[in-house]
């Protein structure tokens, strides 16, 4: 069977509906690709996917308060079932007196700000689902000690994939691929962390496939007024981490795309790549409490939509994220799909 689709989708922490609403439109439409790439939490939507969830209704729960509250609200309290603050890990440090100036600092402001709660249960239950995907599947997670990156896939993911092995998929690879700085760096599980902190979105070994969907939630640049506050600064700085790490990436199939388009290479062994990816024009805190717009981009961004071929389409996106009407899905308070 020839490798024609591959989708890669890009997790980043719990903003992860945009990947949700694609992949439900992909279902929707019968469409399924020979292999899926997924990082951070990302991981977590494939697997209910798989098991068949209703991905709006596992992410997006309306009874939790909307807009920025209801982030400050996760912030303050957690996220039942998936993780809650370290208060108890905060102060069972300090039954310990710290003994010079930077363990005084790491009682007061350490790292570990959460706790992780997924059980090793249904960690294990997503690895299942992921290993008996009827397409191929991989993940990746970090050795933040190394520097290095893990690979982890499926069988089918195997007999598609030429650049390097793959490690086989387990409940501990995916609690490694969920755990997120705010957990501490005790404890990580296998000694590995979330992936996306190194590769937020995998694409550059899919050099083989024909076309492939990249579906990551962050727009091309800053849009709106330039960055006035604290909160502003520290978003655009992970915007341009994110970003920055999705141009390499993909920088060699564009460059040889661009060299077959100029006829500058005509060695048969190269192909053009049809390289699909989306812009939504939202910032990053704004993801989390607009969930429900961010859904609505990753169905725009399906293969329903002919215009898909294009590497941009303002007019779908204007549509996604046009101002809803009051009381008409309106952006609700987001389950997070993180570590």
């Amino acid at each position: 069977m020839a490798n024609t689709l591959a989708f890669a989708l890009a997790g980043l922490g719990g903003f992860n509906a945009h990947g949700a609403g694609f992949l439900t439109a992909a279902a929707e439409l019968g469409v399924e690709p020979n292999l899926v790439t997924a990082t951070s939490g990302q991981i977590i939507v494939l697997g209910e996917w798989l098991r068949g969830t209703d991905l709006k209704s596992f992410l997006i729960d309306p009874d939790r308060p909307r807009g920025p509250l209801g982030t400050l609200l996760t912030a303050y309290s957690g996220d039942p079932g998936i993780f809650r603050p370290a208060v108890p890990e905060y102060w069972r440090r300090w039954t310990r007196w710290p003994a010079t100036p930077s363990e005084v600092a790491a009682r007061l402001f350490p790292a570990q700000e959460y706790v992780p709660l997924r059980s090793e249960a249904y960690l294990s239950g997503i690895a299942d689902l992921l290993n008996s995907a009827p397409f191929g599947v991989v993940f990746n997670a970090y050795d933040p000690r190394q520097g290095t990156g893990a690979l982890f896939g499926n069988a089918a993911a195997g007999l598609l994939w030429s650049d390097g092995d793959l490690r086989p998929i387990a409940g501990e690879a995916v609690a490694a691929a969920l755990w997120l700085s705010l957990y501490g760096f005790e404890g990580l599980p296998g000694g590995l962390m979330d992936g996306a902190y190194q590769r937020p979105c995998i694409v550059a070994e899919l050099h083989r496939f024909d076309r492939i969907y990249a579906v990551r939630p962050l727009a091309q640049g800053w849009r709106g007024k330039v960055p006035a506050t604290w909160f502003d600064v520290q978003d655009w700085q992970c915007e341009m981490w994110f970003s920055a790490g999705y141009a390499a990436e993909v920088a060699d199939m564009a460059r040889i795309n661009q060299l077959i388009e100029e006829g500058a290479l005509t060695d048969p062994r190269f192909r053009k790549i049809q390289l699909i990816g989306d812009r939504p024009p939202s910032r990053l805190l704004q993801l989390f409490h607009r969930a429900s717009a961010s859904f609505r981009c990753g169905l725009r961004q399906s293969p329903r939509n002919p215009a898909g071929s294009q590497m941009t389409r303002a007019g779908a996106l204007n549509t996604c994220w046009r101002k809803p009407s009051k009381g008409a899905d309106a952006p609700s308070s987001a389950r997070s799909a993180s570590g």
